[in-house]
């Protein structure tokens, strides 16, 4: 059974591609954070995998578990793993 998300995987990876390279203050720090996300591919899929998994548990993940994909959500999780590992 295939379950519907407010995001396809495709578009949670080019969203948060695009707010984790909007952080950047030069283009030359743009181009190392878009080589960055290229590099780390598995960790933004493993981010989609437990995003998925918050929101079929939303009610044992508490109310946080509504925004993992929206801006907030995406910031607060994938956008800050990336943060740290950057």
């Amino acid at each position: 059974m295939i379950k519907e998300y407010p995001m396809t995987y495709g578009e949670f990876e080019k969203r948060v591609m695009e707010l984790f390279v909007e952080q950047a203050d030069s283009p030359s720090e743009k181009r190392k954070r878009k080589t960055l996300v290229r590099e780390e591919a598995g960790v933004i899929k493993s981010e989609y995998d437990y995003a998925c998994y918050c929101y079929d548990y939303q009610e044992e993940r508490g109310p946080a578990a509504k925004n993992v994909f929206t801006d907030e959500g995406l910031l607060y999780q994938p956008v800050r793993i990336l943060d740290m590992l950057y």
